[in-house]
């Protein structure tokens, strides 16, 4: 439940997101994962996302699934922009679009085809290295173009999976 909540805590976070410098620039700038998250030994979301930064805009997609039985959720977003940056001991990053698809409807954080999310990442190596990549889904509505306003920050570390950030 710990997790469960710190994935939500989007109030927080908005609080403190400062304007920071532009991503990279380049055509083969991206972040890209899959994997999933769990609490206490039982899996609660998976995920998996590919944004990049090309001569022609930001592009990709991201989903995220919630697996709780008394609190499903099944979100597929449109990726329009994209920030990676360097983040010691890796790399981080953020994307942000609108909501293309979303289940159920209605679904217990009202979210609705057009509401722009948000997702966070942080690349710190392979599985096997010893700081876990970490991701988080602010599922409070976002602006558009939010991705280009959040600072580096930490995000809930992932139990299984890989994300990879590419700087240009």
């Amino acid at each position: 439940m710990r997790r469960l909540l710190a994935f939500l805590s989007v109030a927080a976070l908005a609080l403190i997101a400062l304007p920071s410098g532009a991503s990279a620039q380049g055509a083969d700038i991206y972040g890209v994962g899959g994997g999933s998250i769990s609490d206490v030994g039982q899996k609660f979301a998976k995920f998996a996302f590919s944004g990049h930064t090309g001569p022609g805009g930001d592009f990709g997609q991201f989903r995220v699934t919630l697996e709780d039985p008394n609190a499903p959720l099944d979100v597929h977003v449109d990726v329009n922009c994209v920030k990676v940056f360097p983040f010691p001991p890796g790399a981080g990053g953020y994307m942000s679009g609108p909501v293309k698809k979303v289940s159920p409807q209605p679904n217990f954080l009202f979210i609705t085809p057009g509401d722009e999310l948000l997702l966070g990442f942080n690349d710190f190596g392979e599985p096997s290295d010893p700081v876990p990549d970490e991701l988080n889904l602010f599922f409070e509505p976002a602006q558009p173009q939010s991705c280009r306003t959040f600072p580096p920050l930490p995000h809930i570390p992932i139990d299984q999976g890989n994300i990879v950030v590419k700087l240009g």
